[in-house]
């Protein structure tokens, strides 16, 4: 699933990119480009697209790895349906809270919620709609949705791919910005709803037990730190949108706290240090930075 969604949003944002970098020319010109240029830079596209299609989580795998440690639901950490008809009149609103819904969707059907999660697949539809690719929400997809809402595994499989059908759709239509910023509310949306629950988990257990409880649940947040790396690299290269711009400053400070803060975290759980204890606070300054950029999201 993370292959597929990404690698179709990946090529089609490599080559808006390259085609954009290699335009301006004649096609006499273009032919007589060096190879060994033309070599390299096709080498650089394709390591970037390798590192995106392996560290960025597709929108159904945080909230599944989620619901996979045993936490229970909570239906205050997803993004409220009350203000969808405002987001349909900003392209920009549209856009970003599209990627959060479907991360929502994803937390909903790792919990079974069906309701509620035909509720919020509607409003991706109504969103959808809004940044001009209904179709990639069509009759079809639609129907697949509800005939598998008993099935998390096939429901997964659903909501991957109608992200990966709107980056695929937004590259045609020459909209790789709004790809973006769909696709930064996603990986946002997922690290929000780890870092909310882990700062809001009840603190009446022994603190013994409640670290150990959310010791995975940290290490899934650490984990999406090469995952915001790459996604600052794709946003960068569509950073002549004044709207990428702004979130790609709020990316940025959150990579300055997972490379300063958190780095000794990550460095010890990579080296897989036996005495290490997790507890909530190491995320402290990353919760806040992520509850902020979120709330300017969604509100």
């Amino acid at each position: 699933m993370k292959v597929r969604f990404f690698k179709a949003f990946t090529i089609l944002l490599a080559a808006g990119i390259f085609l954009a970098s290699c335009g301006g020319g004649s096609q006499n010109e273009s032919q007589a480009s060096d190879s060994s240029d033309f070599d390299a830079a096709t080498e650089q596209i394709i390591s970037e697209i390798d590192q995106v299609i392996k560290d960025l989580p597709p929108p159904s795998e945080v909230p599944y790895l989620l619901m996979a440690t045993g936490s229970d639901y909570d239906p205050s950490l997803i993004n409220s349906l009350d203000n969808v008809e405002s987001y349909t009149t900003s392209p920009t609103k549209s856009a970003v809270n599209l990627g959060i819904f479907v991360t929502d969707v994803g937390y909903l059907s790792s919990y079974e919620k069906a309701q509620e999660s035909l509720d919020y697949i509607t409003a991706c539809q109504k969103l959808s709609e809004a940044i001009g690719v209904a179709s990639a929400m069509d009759l079809e997809i639609m129907g697949r949705f509800e005939r598998n809402l008993a099935n998390k595994d096939s429901l997964k499989v659903v909501i991957d791919e109608i992200l990966m059908r709107t980056g695929d759709q937004l590259g045609q239509l020459d909209q790789l910005h709004v790809a973006g910023l769909v696709l930064t509310g996603s990986y946002l949306e997922g690290l929000y709803v780890s870092t909310t629950l882990i700062a809001n988990y009840p603190v009446d257990l022994p603190e013994d037990t409640r670290n150990l409880i959310l010791e995975p649940l940290i290490k899934i947040v650490i984990d999406q730190g090469k995952a915001l790396d790459d996604l600052i690299i794709v946003m960068e290269d569509l950073s002549d949108n004044e709207n990428v711009k702004t979130l790609l400053a709020d990316l940025t400070k959150l990579k300055e706290i997972y490379e300063g803060e958190l780095s000794a975290v990550s460095d010890q759980i990579s080296n897989n240090t036996g005495d290490l204890v997790l507890t909530g606070d190491v995320l402290a300054s990353l919760t806040t930075e992520v509850t902020r950029i979120r709330s300017s999201m969604t509100n």
